[in-house]
């Protein structure tokens, strides 16, 4: 299930910027800008695990070797050759890496002294939005449960409720859902509904808990993966699996955007708008294996995903406005623009 369809193609975001990702005038944390956030506290699938199902046993999948090759010691759980996308998001708002997997802090009282210091990260390689989704893993319902456990414990200076407003909630799912969808024993528009449906009552928990600030990186073109395109007759992408994405996509900003003028008011958000801006024509060598993307890959993504300017990138906001509460568009798009 940690092979998701969808779990790889929001990565590649960025690879239509080509020259204008790796532009050093647009840097928002790390080294140069300090920490943006308080916290990142993550949620999702093995696009932004990095361990917790090392803890798990089967048939919760592993990111064994080759996965981790790259990374500075040994692999940890994570689905690619290098940092992962919760890393590298991490990294771009002040932080060294992606803070631990929750099942790494157990016991308790560990978890409770570094929630406040850079996050948890709850997510699991082959969870879904759904609770049948990823047999063995800790699905998102269990992870937002995991996170109430050690909220309703934690001691914030100045106050738990300022810290979890200034911190950043990432939250990565669809694609192991598509991926297990049975159109047998169910109607695609109908599933994509309790898809959205179920997210929605996700977040509408974290928010109930304190979150403020939500990223979520929404389905991209699920049938343009090279795993999807290998199977077709001609290598073309599989147009019935894309349509279920943009169904998806379609429902969910609709969807978040009524919740956040009635029962979520103080929630700003951004939507990454992956399946805008998958080029379905590069070459595969972003991916890393037939599903997930390169580190590199990740790296040029994250810069769009903070720095693209318009719905083509993100909706209602950027990234990289979400979390600085300012308009850093204009420094990319002018490099962009100068391409």
């Amino acid at each position: 299930m940690a092979r998701s369809i969808a779990l790889v193609c929001f990565l590649v975001v960025g690879l239509c910027l080509v020259g204008a990702v790796c532009a050093s005038t647009v840097v928002a944390g790390g080294k140069n800008g300090g920490r943006l956030v308080n916290a990142v506290y993550v949620f999702g699938d093995s696009l932004v695990d990095v361990g917790n199902n090392d803890y798990l046993p089967a048939p919760a999948p592993r990111a064994n070797r080759p996965y981790g090759m790259d990374l500075p010691g040994k692999p940890t759980g994570r689905f690619t050759n290098g940092y992962n996308l919760a890393d590298v998001i991490s990294q771009r708002v002040g932080f060294e890496m992606s803070p631990k997997p929750y099942l790494s802090m157990l016991p308790h009282d560990k978890i409770l002294l570094g929630l406040c210091k850079i996050g948890a990260n709850y997510a699991s390689g082959g969870s879904g939005i759904l609770d049948t989704t990823g047999k063995g893993t800790l699905t998102m319902r269990t992870q937002v449960e995991y996170f109430k456990k050690a909220a309703d414990n934690m001691i914030c200076y100045p106050s738990k409720e300022e810290h979890l407003a200034r911190s950043l909630f990432l939250l990565s799912g669809g694609g192991n859902d598509f991926s297990a969808f049975d159109p047998s024993t169910a109607r695609p528009q109908a599933y994509v509904v309790k898809m959205v449906t179920t997210y929605i009552e996700h977040i509408q928990a974290l928010y109930n808990m304190g979150a403020r600030m939500v990223g979520i990186l929404d389905v991209p073109p699920i049938g343009c993966t090279p795993g999807q395109r290998a199977g077709m007759p001609n290598g073309e992408c599989n147009e019935q699996a894309n349509s279920l994405a943009q169904a998806f996509n379609g429902l969910l900003r609709a969807k978040l955007a009524e919740a956040s003028a009635t029962t979520m008011k103080e929630l700003k958000y951004s939507i990454a708008a992956n399946y805008n801006i998958l080029n379905a024509e590069h070459d595969d060598y972003m991916f890393w294996d037939m599903l997930h993307p390169t580190h590199a890959t990740i790296q040029r993504g994250v810069v769009a995903l903070f720095y693209g300017n318009g719905p083509k990138y993100g909706e209602p906001v950027n990234f990289g406005t979400l979390v600085t509460g300012q308009n850093v568009s204009p420094a990319i798009k002018m490099v962009v623009d100068s391409q």
